[in-house]
């Protein structure tokens, strides 16, 4: 009965309006990136427009902002908009989506640069620019105890060079040696092709609340395995009978457009695990398993 219930919830998501904002703390505070879409917009009547919008996020804070207009688009106020990025420590590229819940009440999903969703409030600016200070101070107390014990030391012997250009060309070759790794990870994504699906590229995400407009990438796969340029991946239903063009934005890591469409006809819901296998650089096998 759980299940079922999350289905229709679900369901009902997918028939709600929203939209996403990727924010940066170059121009987190533009009108441009406070700008609300121009489809979107065209929803809303004006009356409905001249209300503030209530945006909720997941763990149960609220904030209220104001819905302005200039001469090419809508786009919401200065005040309310600032504290909400201040208050969640937004400006590091974060995904943040916005869904329509009913009389300009919005709920948001808010996911970090590594692609993890935000689950609690972050840590104040404050308390994190007094941790910075903290950790640097130590930094630059610790430079000077190895500055006294070096001058103390007087001059280098013989032994101690050697071992110093020793301990760097060990370095040099574990670094090679990542780097060889990488290159293999990348070189099996390449030359797969008829490969089986025990040795074949592949990754895992749980499908979220979050992901039903985009999915971001994790890290660790889009640096090992996935193209270094915009392209468009063909995702197949492992039926044979469907597939979809899907375009993946290297900028952000995620699959974008024809990702909801995705979502919507093959169909996924929360708590799927979603397993992409890679079949050609650019074509992925989705196998879906129901929680």
């Amino acid at each position: 009965m759980a299940r079922n219930a999350d289905y229709l919830r679900c369901k009902q998501e997918r028939k709600n309006e929203s939209f996403f904002k990727v924010v940066q703390s170059i121009n987190v505070s533009s009108e441009n990136m406070r700008a609300l879409p121009h489809d979107f917009v065209r929803i809303f009547s004006d009356k409905e427009l001249s209300h503030k919008m209530k945006i909720r996020a997941q763990w149960g804070s609220s904030w209220e902002v104001g819905i302005s207009k200039n001469p090419r688009f809508y786009f919401m106020e200065k005040p309310g908009w600032e504290k909400f990025v201040r208050d969640n420590a937004l400006g590091n590229s974060e995904f943040i989506t916005f869904t329509h819940k009913g009389k300009m009440h919005f709920t948001v999903n808010i996911f970090k640069q590594d692609g993890k969703e935000m689950m609690q409030p972050p840590k104040s600016r404050a308390f994190l620019a007094s941790s910075s200070r903290i950790k640097t101070e130590q930094e630059e107390d610790d430079l000077k105890e190895e500055v006294v014990v070096s001058s103390n030391r007087g001059p280098k012997t013989a032994a101690e060079s050697n071992g110093r250009k020793l301990n760097l060309g060990k370095k040099a070759a574990k670094e090679s040696q990542n780097s060889k790794r990488t290159e293999k990870v990348v070189k099996a994504r390449r030359d797969y092709a008829g490969a089986s699906s025990s040795t074949a590229a592949e990754f895992t995400i749980l499908f979220k609340q979050g992901y039903f407009i985009f999915l971001r990438i994790p890290n660790t796969v889009t640096k090992d395995l996935m193209p270094d340029e915009k392209t468009i991946f063909k995702i197949h239903h492992p039926n044979g009978k469907k597939s979809w063009n899907v375009v993946y934005l290297v900028r952000f890591g995620a699959f974008s457009g024809g990702w909801r469409r995705l979502v919507k006809e093959y169909p996924l819901v929360v708590g799927d695990t979603c397993k992409f296998t890679f079949i050609k650089p650019d074509e992925l096998l989705l196998v879906v398993s129901k929680p």
